[in-house]
């Protein structure tokens, strides 16, 4: 993060770490429709492991289903997503902290 001034005010320039993906990953096991299939049995063996990405696409919550090595991807991006949400947020606090209404010390 850097900051300049210039003579409108403060340009603040803050830089990701590499790509950024919003959203979270979770992993699933299901079982399928099949009625004789070990999914069903006692103790059923589910199908899986099943990585999935859940975020926003286009306003509407989305979740894909997606291969091992992808969500591996996707954790390095959302990693990278979620600092720049923690510059951004102490970015956001200082300028509360110096807003016009506070009053000098």
């Amino acid at each position: 993060m850097s900051r300049e001034k210039n003579k409108s005010g403060t340009i603040i320039t803050i830089q990701a770490q590499g790509p950024i993906l919003p959203g979270s990953l979770s992993t699933a096991k299901s079982q399928c429709g099949k009625p004789n299939c070990a999914c069903k049995a006692s103790p059923n063996k589910l199908h899986g492991t099943y990585h999935r990405w859940t975020g926003f696409i286009g306003g509407k919550r989305t979740t894909k289903t997606i291969s091992k090595e992808v969500a591996k991807e996707c954790e390095r991006r959302i990693k990278n997503y979620r600092a720049l949400e923690k510059k951004l947020d102490e970015i956001i606090a200082d300028a509360v902290a110096n807003a016009p209404w506070v009053k000098p010390e």
